[in-house]
Order: C-alpha cells, then sequence, then structure tokens
C-alpha cells in the first residue's frame, strides 16, 4: 500500500482494509508500506519488521523469508501503472494485479481509449495534449467538441487533477491542474446520463462480474469530494434498466478478457439517455476502503471481504504456477 502518488492516502486506508481482512488461518500476513521515504513493514500484530526491498524479503528474527503473494494495493505509481511488477517478475513473485505491459496501457486513459475502441467499446470523442502546450492553440480543436468537456491527466486517480470546463477560456487553468498529476492530458467530450461502477475479478477461473453501482454525485462530477468526502449516493445495485446492465456487464467482460487484465478490476460508465453506454475509465488496482465502491458490490452480492481476498490470492497463486518468470505481458 502507498505509493508516491496523490492517492498515497486512500491507498494506504485500502492496504489496511484488506490487511485486516484476509484469513489469518490461510495466511501470514505482513503490512508494507511504500512512501516517499522508502519501505515500511509491520507483521500480523501491528509491529515493525526489517524489510529487504532489493529482494522483497522480509527480515524477522536474524532470518530472511521471501514473499510468496503481494496482494497489491498501491494505486497511482508506481503500483498501477506497472512500475512495481517489473522488479516483481524480476524476482519470480506472484502478484495480484496486472501484467507490467498491461498496468502501463490501462493506466493510461489516452491510450486505454484507443485500444478499447478495437474492441468494440464506445468511448467519449476526445484530443490528447501535453501540460505545457499554450491552451490558445487547442481552441480550434475544442471549438468543435461539444461542452462541456472533461480535461482530465492520463494517468492519475481518484479525479485528482480533472476538470469541468464550459468554455475555452477555462482551458489554461484546468491545463495547469491536470498537469499538477501529469505532463500527458486528455480533453474529453462530457457525456451526459448515469454513471456505473461494475466490478470484474476471475476467481476460481471464472471471470465474474461483483455488481453495478449507481453513483449519484451532488456535485457537477464524480470528483474527489464526492467520492470520498461523502458528496455523492451510491446505490448497489444500480436502478438501470436489465438492457443497459447487461451491455455495462459484456463491455467490462470484454475489457478485462480482450486486454488479458487480472486480478479485481472496475470499469466506469456514462449511461446516455440514447445509445449504449460509454467507457469512462478502467481502474486496474480499484479501491478497497470502507467508501470504495468494490466492497459495497461484494456486500450487496453476499460475498464478505475475508472470502473474496482469499479467493483473489488463490486465483494469483495459481496463475503463477501455470507460467513462466519473468514476464511483461
Amino acid at each position: 500500500m502507498g505509493g508516491y502518488s496523490s492517492e498515497f492516502g486512500i491507498s494506504v486506508k485500502s492496504g489496511e482494509t484488506v490487511f485486516h481482512a484476509l484469513d489469518r488461518s490461510l495466511f501470514e500476513v505482513y503490512g508494507l508500506t511504500l512512501s516517499k521515504q522508502g519501505w515500511a513493514a509491520v507483521d500480523e500484530m501491528g509491529e515493525t519488521v526489517g524489510f529487504d526491498p532489493s529482494q522483497m524479503h522480509i527480515l524477522k528474527q536474524g532470518a530472511s523469508q521471501k514473499l510468496d503473494l503481494i496482494f497489491n494495493l498501491i494505486h497511482g505509481h508506481p503500483g498501477e501503472d506497472g512500475t512495481l511488477a517489473i522488479t516483481w517478475e524480476a524476482l519470480g513473485i506472484p502478484y495480484t494485479s496486472c501484467s507490467p505491459a498491461t498496468s502501463a496501457l490501462t493506466f493510461h486513459k489516452a491510450w486505454t481509449n484507443g485500444v478499447v475502441t478495437r474492441l468494440g467499446v464506445p468511448v467519449s470523442p476526445a484530443i490528447w495534449t501535453q501540460a505545457d502546450v499554450a491552451p490558445e492553440s487547442l481552441y480550434p480543436a475544442i471549438e468543435l467538441m461539444q461542452f462541456p468537456l472533461f480535461v482530465k491527466p492520463c494517468r492519475s486517480g481518484s479525479s485528482y487533477g480533472v476538470s469541468r470546463i464550459s468554455s475555452p477560456e477555462e482551458l489554461g487553468e484546468a491545463l495547469q491542474a491536470a498537469g499538477l498529476e501529469d505532463q500527458a492530458i486528455v480533453i474529453e467530450e462530457g457525456v451526459t446520463g448515469i454513471e456505473v461502477g461494475c466490478g470484474v475479478a476471475r476467481l476460481d477461473g471464472r471471470v465474474e462480474s461483483l455488481g453495478i453501482t449507481e453513483i449519484v454525485p451532488k456535485k457537477a462530477f464524480f470528483d474527489f469530494a464526492a467520492k470520498y468526502e461523502g458528496l455523492s449516493e451510491e446505490i448497489t445495485p444500480a436502478r438501470i434498466p436489465a438492457e443497459a446492465a447487461a451491455w455495462v456487464e459484456t463491455y467490462t467482460r470484454r475489457i478485462y478478457e480482450g486486454l488479458g487484465l487480472a486480478g479485481f478490476c472496475r470499469a466506469d460508465f456514462i449511461l446516455p439517455a440514447e445509445g449504449r453506454p460509454v467507457l469512462i475509465e478502467i481502474n486496474t488496482v480499484p479501491g478497497m476502503s470502507a467508501e470504495s465502491i468494490l466492497p459495497k458490490q461484494l456486500a450487496a452480492r453476499g460475498t464478505s471481504l475475508t472470502e473474496f481476498t482469499t479467493l483473489v490470492a488463490q486465483q494469483a497463486l495459481a496463475d503463477a504456477s501455470n507460467r513462466s518468470f519473468p514476464g511483461i505481458f
């Protein structure tokens, strides 16, 4: 848990939730927190233990203990973008999240949209740019788009750096906000409709939808405050027609299988008044805190967090036993 991005605090909450949920009768659990100051490790009792990050070994009572599995809850960089997965691959340590290449692809919003269209999944019209581009140079392009527009950092989560703009004159400030999170920026047409999130995981060898949650923000859009400060209503199962729910689950499964995702993920969509769901983004290390969507979906389907984390861990171990290390795909 942890990491280097703005999502550090949220990641710690997710990690602590899973740390306490993991079945102690099956697993010897350690909590590993990464910060800009380095790694810190605790045992099941919360007592500090030594840790060798070069080998990912626990150091305890004079012994060095190799990790059998890493349950990855680091949102953003370097956990969700595949950076750490390269190290885990090199060391031959199984982990619960996606491969390095798939993580890098799905963490970049613009790259993701360019690929999922080949899977037949609708996305919003958009242009890509960089944080240091003069706003005026983009006016001819965005004036051809339908306002409002959303200006987003390509590699960020939890709505950090996202702005909703209603005119070209607001673009400069929005680019600055996005640029604090990432140099690469995507500008998307807003889609009016119902926002939903669909959890998905491969458990016991089967790709399963975990549920669909309807997100009703009390603000203009589902930003950080709406997600984590109670300024939204999240309803599971979503109050949407059966046909719309079927398309959300179909597209989510198509993305998961088509991109070769692993572990548990969440795909977010907008359901317009007419037409099929439009993808907003893919989260390959989604939130697992008490405020997060996926645990609420598990509760709605009657699956305990302990049961779910056990299935996720067992699937990751089974997958690792059937392939060679290292790899990037």
